[in-house]
Protein backbone atom coordinates (compact mmCIF):
# COMPACT_ATOMS: atom_id res chain seq x y z
CA UNK A 1 0.00 0.00 0.00
CA UNK A 2 1.02 3.80 -0.25
CA UNK A 3 3.34 5.07 2.14
CA UNK A 4 2.51 7.61 4.40
CA UNK A 5 3.46 10.40 6.03
CA UNK A 6 4.43 9.35 9.67
CA UNK A 7 2.15 11.98 11.81
CA UNK A 8 4.62 11.67 14.85
CA UNK A 9 7.49 12.02 13.06
CA UNK A 10 7.24 14.84 9.47
CA UNK A 11 10.07 14.50 8.22
CA UNK A 12 9.81 10.44 8.22
CA UNK A 13 7.42 7.89 6.09
CA UNK A 14 5.61 4.73 7.54
CA UNK A 15 6.16 1.16 5.60
CA UNK A 16 2.64 -0.43 6.21
CA UNK A 17 1.28 -4.13 5.13
CA UNK A 18 -1.20 -4.19 2.95
CA UNK A 19 -3.67 -4.34 6.20
CA UNK A 20 -2.39 -1.24 7.15
CA UNK A 21 -0.16 -2.42 10.38
CA UNK A 22 3.03 -0.13 10.48
CA UNK A 23 5.98 -1.73 10.01
CA UNK A 24 8.83 0.40 9.38
CA UNK A 25 9.57 4.41 9.66
CA UNK A 26 11.93 5.35 7.20
CA UNK A 27 13.44 8.80 5.11
CA UNK A 28 12.27 9.46 1.52
CA UNK A 29 14.80 11.51 -0.43
CA UNK A 30 16.55 11.66 -4.44
CA UNK A 31 20.23 11.09 -4.90
CA UNK A 32 21.26 12.98 -8.54
CA UNK A 33 17.54 10.93 -9.96
CA UNK A 34 17.63 7.93 -7.75
CA UNK A 35 14.98 7.60 -5.47
CA UNK A 36 16.25 6.70 -1.86
CA UNK A 37 14.91 5.07 0.90
CA UNK A 38 16.60 5.98 3.80
CA UNK A 39 17.35 4.73 7.69
CA UNK A 40 14.98 2.23 6.98
CA UNK A 41 14.10 0.87 10.46
CA UNK A 42 11.39 -1.78 11.41
CA UNK A 43 9.25 -0.88 14.28
CA UNK A 44 9.56 -2.60 17.61
CA UNK A 45 8.12 -6.35 17.30
CA UNK A 46 7.95 -6.08 13.89
CA UNK A 47 8.94 -9.20 11.83
CA UNK A 48 12.15 -8.61 9.46
CA UNK A 49 11.18 -10.79 6.84
CA UNK A 50 7.95 -9.13 7.01
CA UNK A 51 9.24 -5.70 5.99
CA UNK A 52 11.63 -7.00 3.65
CA UNK A 53 8.99 -8.23 1.48
CA UNK A 54 6.81 -4.89 1.89
CA UNK A 55 10.01 -2.72 0.73
CA UNK A 56 10.51 -5.28 -2.00
CA UNK A 57 6.81 -4.40 -3.23
CA UNK A 58 6.29 -0.36 -2.08
CA UNK A 59 9.55 0.50 -2.80
CA UNK A 60 10.89 -1.44 -5.61
CA UNK A 61 13.05 0.45 -7.84
CA UNK A 62 14.64 2.70 -4.66
CA UNK A 63 18.06 2.28 -3.16
CA UNK A 64 17.13 0.93 0.49
CA UNK A 65 19.97 1.85 3.17
CA UNK A 66 19.35 0.64 6.77
CA UNK A 67 20.82 0.51 9.95
CA UNK A 68 19.99 -3.32 10.75
CA UNK A 69 22.06 -5.92 9.69
CA UNK A 70 18.75 -7.89 10.21
CA UNK A 71 17.22 -6.57 7.48
CA UNK A 72 19.81 -6.38 5.19
CA UNK A 73 20.39 -9.87 5.89
CA UNK A 74 16.85 -10.73 4.92
CA UNK A 75 17.30 -8.75 1.62
CA UNK A 76 19.99 -10.63 1.02
CA UNK A 77 18.52 -13.96 2.10
CA UNK A 78 15.72 -12.94 0.03
CA UNK A 79 18.85 -13.08 -3.30
CA UNK A 80 19.00 -9.26 -3.21
CA UNK A 81 22.85 -7.94 -3.47
CA UNK A 82 24.35 -5.86 -0.54
CA UNK A 83 25.75 -2.70 -2.73
CA UNK A 84 28.17 -1.50 0.38
CA UNK A 85 28.08 -1.39 4.11
CA UNK A 86 29.23 1.37 5.93
CA UNK A 87 29.30 3.69 8.60
CA UNK A 88 28.56 7.40 8.64
CA UNK A 89 30.69 9.56 10.82
CA UNK A 90 30.61 13.16 12.31
CA UNK A 91 33.13 16.39 13.31
CA UNK A 92 31.70 18.87 15.63
CA UNK A 93 34.50 20.84 14.47
CA UNK A 94 35.11 22.39 17.90
CA UNK A 95 38.48 21.51 18.00
CA UNK A 96 40.31 21.32 14.37
CA UNK A 97 44.01 20.75 13.30
CA UNK A 98 46.63 23.24 12.32
CA UNK A 99 48.18 23.00 9.25
CA UNK A 100 50.85 20.41 8.86
CA UNK A 101 54.07 21.34 7.14
CA UNK A 102 53.85 19.30 3.55
CA UNK A 103 56.89 17.25 2.28
CA UNK A 104 59.10 19.60 0.39
CA UNK A 105 57.86 20.51 -3.13
CA UNK A 106 53.99 19.54 -2.65
CA UNK A 107 51.56 21.69 -1.68
CA UNK A 108 47.46 22.43 -1.69
CA UNK A 109 45.70 23.77 -4.83
CA UNK A 110 42.43 25.36 -4.83
CA UNK A 111 39.72 22.75 -5.73
CA UNK A 112 39.20 21.69 -9.04
CA UNK A 113 38.87 18.46 -11.46
CA UNK A 114 41.96 17.96 -14.19
CA UNK A 115 43.40 15.02 -16.60
CA UNK A 116 45.88 14.01 -13.86
CA UNK A 117 43.13 13.29 -10.98
CA UNK A 118 40.81 11.89 -13.59
CA UNK A 119 43.72 9.69 -14.06
CA UNK A 120 44.79 8.50 -10.54
CA UNK A 121 42.14 8.48 -8.48
CA UNK A 122 40.39 5.50 -10.76
CA UNK A 123 43.77 4.06 -9.62
CA UNK A 124 43.23 4.61 -5.73
CA UNK A 125 40.09 2.63 -6.16
CA UNK A 126 41.25 -0.63 -7.10
CA UNK A 127 38.96 -3.64 -7.86
CA UNK A 128 39.15 -4.33 -4.46
CA UNK A 129 38.87 -1.21 -2.43
CA UNK A 130 36.22 -1.36 0.15
CA UNK A 131 33.78 0.88 -1.58
CA UNK A 132 34.05 -0.80 -5.02
CA UNK A 133 36.20 0.01 -8.02
CA UNK A 134 36.11 3.80 -9.47
CA UNK A 135 33.62 4.08 -12.43
CA UNK A 136 33.31 6.40 -15.22
CA UNK A 137 30.01 7.97 -13.56
CA UNK A 138 32.11 8.64 -10.71
CA UNK A 139 34.01 11.42 -12.97
CA UNK A 140 31.23 12.51 -14.68
CA UNK A 141 29.64 13.60 -11.43
CA UNK A 142 32.47 15.24 -9.93
CA UNK A 143 32.82 17.10 -13.53
CA UNK A 144 29.18 18.13 -13.25
CA UNK A 145 29.67 19.43 -9.98
CA UNK A 146 32.18 22.09 -10.93
CA UNK A 147 30.70 22.78 -14.33
CA UNK A 148 27.40 23.26 -13.09
CA UNK A 149 26.79 23.18 -9.80
CA UNK A 150 24.85 19.46 -10.15
CA UNK A 151 23.43 18.03 -7.80
CA UNK A 152 24.98 20.54 -5.55
CA UNK A 153 28.62 22.72 -5.95
CA UNK A 154 31.79 22.51 -4.35
CA UNK A 155 32.10 23.64 -0.75
CA UNK A 156 34.88 25.59 -2.08
CA UNK A 157 36.88 26.52 1.31
CA UNK A 158 36.94 22.53 2.41
CA UNK A 159 37.78 21.21 -0.96
CA UNK A 160 41.70 21.40 -2.48
CA UNK A 161 43.82 19.76 -4.82
CA UNK A 162 47.18 18.46 -3.43
CA UNK A 163 49.73 18.79 -6.47
CA UNK A 164 53.33 17.59 -6.43
CA UNK A 165 56.90 19.12 -7.38
CA UNK A 166 56.45 18.19 -10.92
CA UNK A 167 53.34 20.65 -10.87
CA UNK A 168 50.56 17.79 -11.35
CA UNK A 169 47.67 16.48 -9.62
CA UNK A 170 48.06 13.81 -7.46
CA UNK A 171 44.84 13.83 -5.01
CA UNK A 172 41.78 15.39 -4.13
CA UNK A 173 39.45 16.31 -0.95
CA UNK A 174 36.17 17.10 -2.32
CA UNK A 175 33.32 18.52 0.08
CA UNK A 176 29.87 19.61 -0.35
CA UNK A 177 27.55 21.40 2.09
CA UNK A 178 25.25 21.71 3.66
CA UNK A 179 24.15 18.89 2.09
CA UNK A 180 20.20 17.82 1.17
CA UNK A 181 20.79 14.05 2.09
CA UNK A 182 20.86 14.36 5.63
CA UNK A 183 18.36 16.14 8.33
CA UNK A 184 21.68 17.54 10.13
CA UNK A 185 23.05 21.11 9.00
CA UNK A 186 26.71 19.90 7.86
CA UNK A 187 29.48 19.63 5.54
CA UNK A 188 30.27 16.55 4.03
CA UNK A 189 33.50 14.52 2.08
CA UNK A 190 32.78 13.50 -0.79
CA UNK A 191 35.50 11.86 -1.75
CA UNK A 192 39.24 11.97 -0.23
CA UNK A 193 41.74 10.07 -2.31
CA UNK A 194 45.27 10.33 -3.17
CA UNK A 195 46.77 8.63 -6.18
CA UNK A 196 48.98 5.56 -5.08
CA UNK A 197 52.39 6.72 -6.31
CA UNK A 198 51.95 9.91 -3.71
CA UNK A 199 50.53 7.70 -0.89
CA UNK A 200 52.54 7.04 2.46
CA UNK A 201 53.49 10.97 2.94
CA UNK A 202 50.84 12.24 5.08
CA UNK A 203 48.94 14.27 2.06
CA UNK A 204 45.50 11.67 3.44
CA UNK A 205 45.86 13.97 6.76
CA UNK A 206 46.72 17.14 5.06
CA UNK A 207 43.97 17.07 2.73
CA UNK A 208 41.80 15.96 5.61
CA UNK A 209 42.98 18.82 7.83
CA UNK A 210 42.23 21.44 5.09
CA UNK A 211 38.57 20.17 4.68
CA UNK A 212 37.89 20.08 8.63
CA UNK A 213 39.16 23.45 9.02
CA UNK A 214 37.20 24.96 5.58
CA UNK A 215 34.26 23.56 6.77
CA UNK A 216 34.41 25.69 10.38
CA UNK A 217 35.58 28.85 8.47
CA UNK A 218 32.48 28.28 5.98
CA UNK A 219 30.26 28.32 8.94
CA UNK A 220 28.92 24.86 9.13
CA UNK A 221 28.60 23.09 12.57
CA UNK A 222 29.69 19.67 11.32
CA UNK A 223 31.60 17.49 8.81
CA UNK A 224 30.54 14.27 7.52
CA UNK A 225 31.65 11.46 5.68
CA UNK A 226 30.91 7.71 4.94
CA UNK A 227 33.38 5.32 5.05
CA UNK A 228 33.51 1.88 3.90
CA UNK A 229 33.19 -1.19 6.29
CA UNK A 230 37.47 -2.22 6.21
CA UNK A 231 38.57 0.94 4.57
CA UNK A 232 41.82 1.63 6.18
CA UNK A 233 40.90 5.16 5.87
CA UNK A 234 38.62 4.77 9.19
CA UNK A 235 41.98 4.94 11.15
CA UNK A 236 42.64 8.48 9.95
CA UNK A 237 39.25 9.27 10.50
CA UNK A 238 39.03 8.22 13.91
CA UNK A 239 42.72 9.39 15.10
CA UNK A 240 40.85 13.32 13.76
CA UNK A 241 38.25 13.00 16.15
CA UNK A 242 35.12 11.81 13.94
CA UNK A 243 32.79 10.01 15.44
CA UNK A 244 30.76 7.08 14.15
CA UNK A 245 26.88 7.98 13.77
CA UNK A 246 25.54 4.84 12.35
CA UNK A 247 25.92 2.22 10.21
CA UNK A 248 24.40 2.00 6.66
CA UNK A 249 23.56 -1.05 4.80
CA UNK A 250 22.68 -0.11 1.26
CA UNK A 251 20.80 -2.88 -0.51
CA UNK A 252 19.19 -2.12 -4.48
CA UNK A 253 15.60 -3.30 -4.47
CA UNK A 254 14.80 -4.29 -8.04
CA UNK A 255 11.86 -2.27 -10.38
CA UNK A 256 8.86 -3.84 -10.50
CA UNK A 257 8.19 -6.46 -12.86
CA UNK A 258 12.29 -7.01 -13.25
CA UNK A 259 13.43 -10.32 -12.26
CA UNK A 260 15.33 -10.64 -8.70
CA UNK A 261 19.09 -10.52 -8.61
CA UNK A 262 20.65 -13.77 -7.48
CA UNK A 263 24.45 -12.94 -6.70
CA UNK A 264 24.67 -12.57 -2.75
CA UNK A 265 27.12 -10.57 -0.30
CA UNK A 266 27.62 -11.49 2.75
CA UNK A 267 26.91 -8.82 5.39
CA UNK A 268 29.65 -7.95 7.54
Amino acid sequence: MPLEIDLDVPTRHLLRADDGTALARLRLHDDDGERVAAEVSPLPGVDVGTVAAQARRDLAGARLETPHDELAHALVAGGLTLRRAATDMRHDLAVVPEPVALPTGWSLAPAGWDDDLAEGLPAAYGPTHPDGPWQPDDTAQIQAMFDRGDPVPPLLAASARVVGPDGRSAGHVLCAGPVPWTEDTCAWILNLAVAPAAQGRGLGRALLGHALRGSRAAGLPRLGLSVGCGNPARRMYDDAGFRPVSRVLTVPLPPAGHADEVTRSPVD
